[in-house]
């Protein structure tokens, strides 16, 4: 289990992905750059800074800054959200 993981957070690092801001660990972070690295890396990032200035900063409720954040994904060109 452990060299799964460790290559995954190596690969993560490889590609330079220290900028991404979406996940709460280095474990979410790198999943979640995996599964939106084959299309719209740049809006799903901006979702993730979005969804967290909602909650940082505004202090707006979770599952009302998901709501938005849910809306906004579905705005990208990412596979995974169309409908």
């Amino acid at each position: 289990m452990h060299f799964p993981l460790t290559s995954l957070l190596l690969a993560m690092q490889m590609i330079g992905a220290e900028a991404w801001k979406c996940g709460i660990g280095p474990v979410s972070s790198a999943l979640s750059y995996i599964i939106a690295l084959p299309s719209d890396v740049m809006g799903v990032d901006r979702c993730c800074i979005e969804h967290d200035a909602l909650i940082d900063g505004l202090h707006l409720d979770r599952q009302e800054a998901d709501r938005i954040f849910c809306q906004c994904l579905s705005s990208s060109n990412s596979w995974w959200v169309f409908q």
